[in-house]
């Protein structure tokens, strides 16, 4: 053990001066591996042990509670994967260990040996542990050669605001400067996963709050988003941390703020901070971007955390429009280690967190020359870079992907791939996992809420939102995931795409396909003009998105044509009623849509009925009356012209939607559309009734 402790001290010396950490693999019993664990601990002081079978002088942690110790650092991490690889945990946990660190990997025997009964994620992993950035140890077996780092320069000191390298300490000054520069100047700040984006924030919003009273506004996806953030603000200013939401110093304060709650109660800001901001809808940036004059968008580019590259390229023409000199800021420099560090390398490469999509010629590319396949998990074995830029355009598409996806989508066997390419270049690509099938007894359990099975959450959700059994008894495809090239988009290929999965479908003879998207008006266009039919629309806004999640499905055979008819009618008749309370804040264009698609036709006032419409609505516009003892006359005739698809969106439509149909307040309509009083509100409600309502009526 002498050399061993020899060998442990050299590799850390060299890591020390290098900055950089490492990565050893220990195959063998775990006994050996608990010891080999021992002789790291001794030399590198403070360890972490993840996983069963932790000594007791270490500190440890379950798998499943990994992302607990997110925030947190320590020297040395072993990993024992003697009962399974949770790559989530290791994702997670290998980012907390420090520059000079290392992680240790404990593995049972025969490992690298390879074991085709294992699970292909695995199999993958393993095959990448041989790689040169990974050192390995196994039981009676001469220890492996000393790798080689280059040294790194002096440390950098920053005096003013404690910044780590000179990249960060830019980017606070970048940030710095939206507050104390010209107004309508916005930054957009992308870096990769640990680079100290989300530090720099809360740098520079507590160097700002320290010299000035301000009112900062946080907003994200969620606050585990933001935590980081606000951990760095509080650490600058010198208070206590519990992960509140809103800190004060001084006259100052910085407080977290749920993206709608912004929009929703138009809350008064100095500046306004977006972390995150790729995972939120773009129409909601847009509508922030609008309302705050000194705002700065934050993002990572790779990682799991967010879709950065991606978002610069779909935000750039809004930002263009709206704040023309507004700036953007890359941090690609590490903040706890060096560059080229070992760990991270393989970290990276093995859980695809460098994953992008592929640069493209879109102008060579055309639309007839894409071919459309299902691909294998054997072929994404084989084939490193198609993987990798699968999942870089899932990735860029979806803000929720993890590594589990990864492994759902190698492991998984009711998963189905399909992808959209260009010569080898891959363009578009779509996840279906095949779902339901189930007896008719357990369908009903299901439908009546006595049961739930793992998985098959398509089907599943009919079921219990709907009260349709036939959905749970049939065999169905959900849609998991689709996406196409940022630059190929609004070209055609995702639909195409969309009917090459369902002429899979029906070779697999199912009976229908389905999706549940977060409600934008982007994406309920292009799923309608797929012929995707919405049957639920959720009471309560996804965290996420930030928006309703709507249910829809394609019927493929007879039987599930049947059930869709009365699934259609069911959300009619709720959303119809659930207009006035549920979904009362809707935005009026979403509302028009979905109102358009599900209300099947007019109304059916007779004759009397009608020449009492047309009186009230002539006094009406003419200044008689008033609102309200006019509302039903308008409500009927609104809801006919909308039925009839014969009128085009306009913002006084929008008013007459948001007022008459959803019962919005005065107070609000009169703050959305601009107005200083009800008085003129309602004379613009007047005019619109005049020029679109009674012209149809004469």
């Amino acid at each position: 053990m002498s050399e061993l402790i020899g060998f442990c001290t050299a590799l850390a010396e060299r890591v020390s001066k290098a900055n950089v950490r490492f990565l050893v693999v220990a195959e063998g019993a775990l006994n050996w591996g608990i010891n080999i664990a021992s002789q790291f601990a001794s030399v590198h002081g403070h360890t972490l042990w993840a996983g069963e079978s932790a000594p007791s002088e270490l500190t440890s942690i379950p798998l499943k509670k990994a992302k607990k110790w997110l925030g947190q650092e320590c020297n040395f991490l072993v990993y024992n994967a003697h009962q399974g690889v949770d790559v989530e945990a290791l994702g997670a946990l290998s980012g907390t260990v420090t520059g000079g660190g290392g992680m240790l990997l404990l593995l049972p025997p025969s490992c690298r040996e390879g074991d085709e009964s294992a699970l292909p994620s695995v199999r993958r992993l393993m095959s990448l542990l041989s790689s040169s950035e990974v050192l390995w140890l196994e039981p009676d077996k001469a220890l492996p050669s000393l790798p080689e780092f280059a040294s790194t320069c002096s440390l950098y000191t920053d005096t003013e605001f404690g910044c780590l390298n000179d990249e960060q300490y830019q980017a606070v000054c970048a940030i710095r400067r939206v507050v104390t520069g010209h107004r309508k100047r916005p930054l957009v700040l992308t870096a990769d996963r640990g680079r100290g984006k989300s530090s720099a924030l809360g740098i520079a919003a507590a160097s700002l709050m320290s010299e000035r009273r301000l009112r900062i506004g946080v907003t994200a996806p969620s606050f585990a988003n933001a935590d980081t953030l606000f951990f760095h603000t509080s650490r600058c200013l010198g208070l206590d941390y519990h992960q509140q939401r809103k800190l004060e110093h001084d006259k100052s304060q910085i407080e977290f703020f749920a993206p709608d709650y912004l929009l929703a109660e138009d809350v008064c800001l100095d500046f306004l901070i977006v972390d995150e901001a790729a995972a939120i809808p773009a129409p909601i940036l847009t509508r922030l971007l609008n309302q705050y004059n000194r705002i700065a968008f934050a993002s990572t580019i790779h990682g799991y955390e967010g879709t950065g590259r991606g978002f610069a390229i779909k935000f750039r023409q809004q930002l263009d429009v709206i704040a023309p000199q507004w700036r953007q800021l890359q941090m690609s420099q590490p903040i706890r280690w060096a560059e080229q560090d070992p760990l991270e390398l393989w970290t990276f490469k093995a859980l695809l967190l460098d994953a992008d999509y592929p640069s493209v010629d879109a102008d060579k590319i055309a639309k007839e020359s894409i071919r459309y396949l299902c691909i294998s998990t054997e072929t994404l074995l084989s084939d490193e870079v198609l993987l990798s830029q699968v999942f870089g355009l899932l990735v860029n598409a979806h803000y929720q992907t993890s590594p589990s996806d990864l492994s759902q989508l190698l492991d998984d066997e009711s998963v189905q791939l399909v992808v959209a390419m260009a010569d080898d270049v891959v363009v578009g690509c779509c996840l279906l996992s095949i779902e339901g099938g189930f007896s008719s007894e357990l369908a009903q359990e299901i439908t009546l809420g006595k049961r739930r099975m793992r998985g098959h959450l398509l089907p599943q959700s009919v079921a219990a939102h709907v009260a349709i059994a036939e959905a749970v008894t049939q065999r169905c495809a959900r849609i998991m995931r689709i996406a196409v090239h940022p630059e190929l988009q609004q070209r055609g290929i995702g639909l195409v795409m969309l009917d090459y999965c369902r002429c899979w479908a029906e070779e697999k003879q199912l009976d229908y396909l389905g999706t549940s998207f977060g409600l934008v008006p982007e994406l309920f266009d292009f799923w309608n003009r797929a012929g995707y039919c919405p049957i639920r629309l959720g009471v309560t806004k996804d965290a996420a998105s930030g928006a309703h999640s709507l249910l829809t499905v394609l019927p493929l055979s007879a039987a599930a044509t049947n059930w869709l008819d009365t699934a259609e009618h069911i959300f009619s008749f709720n959303f119809q009623a659930q207009r006035v309370e549920q979904f009362r804040e809707l935005a009026p264009e979403l509302f028009i849509k979905l109102f358009q698609r599900t209300v099947k036709s007019e109304s059916s006032s007779n004759g009397a009925e009608m020449e009492i419409i047309s009186r009230q609505l002539e006094v009406y516009a003419d200044g008689g009356l008033g609102y309200d003892l006019v509302i039903a006359s308008i409500q009927s005739r609104l809801e006919a012209l909308l039925a009839q698809h014969s009128v085009e969106a306009s913002p006084l439509l929008s008013l007459a939607v948001a007022k008459v149909l959803q019962r919005q307040s005065w107070e609000k309509v009169i703050s959305d559309y601009g107005f200083v009083s009800r008085k003129m509100a309602e004379r613009a409600l007047r005019d619109w009734v005049s020029s679109q309502l009674l012209v149809r009526l004469t």
